[in-house]
């Protein structure tokens, strides 16, 4: 098993905070043979749909040696992740969940929000203070 984020906890409290059950903690996605380990899986139930909304979460806090290393590291597992995710379990939708501070100091920039329109990221914004999701960047 991999060794958790720093941010792990917090951000899981903040989306039982948020409505939603966590099912899978870490979250392992299949391909074949090769096995990887997300952060979590959840769902929530959306009344209005009458159904589900199922997500599978990779936690980064960015507190690395280099900022561009970790974020290198973030995009490639969630591009990975939502690659094997679509494939798997595609009512899933895998979100990079962090917090509101490393979204002003590494999304929220020029090259950020490139790679948040080209990449179709998807974020989770939490609040580590209150412990709470403070946005959805879908």
């Amino acid at each position: 098993m991999p060794a958790q984020d720093a941010i792990h906890d917090i951000v899981k409290t903040a989306l039982i905070k948020d409505g939603w059950k966590i099912t899978h903690d870490p979250y392992t996605i299949e391909m074949g043979s090769t096995h990887v380990f997300a952060d979590l899986g959840a769902e929530k139930i959306i009344a209005a749909e009458k159904g589900k909304r199922k997500i599978v979460v990779e936690i980064k806090s960015f507190i690395g040696l280099s900022m561009m290393d970790e974020l290198e590291k973030a995009i490639g597992k969630f591009k990975l992740y939502s690659s094997w995710v679509a494939r798997t379990e595609p009512e899933r939708t895998v979100y990079l969940a962090v917090s509101e501070l490393t979204f002003n100091d590494v999304f929220d920039t020029i090259g950020g929000r490139a790679l948040i329109e080209d990449l179709e990221l998807k974020l989770i914004l939490v609040s580590l203070a209150r412990q709470e999701v403070t946005k959805w960047i879908e």
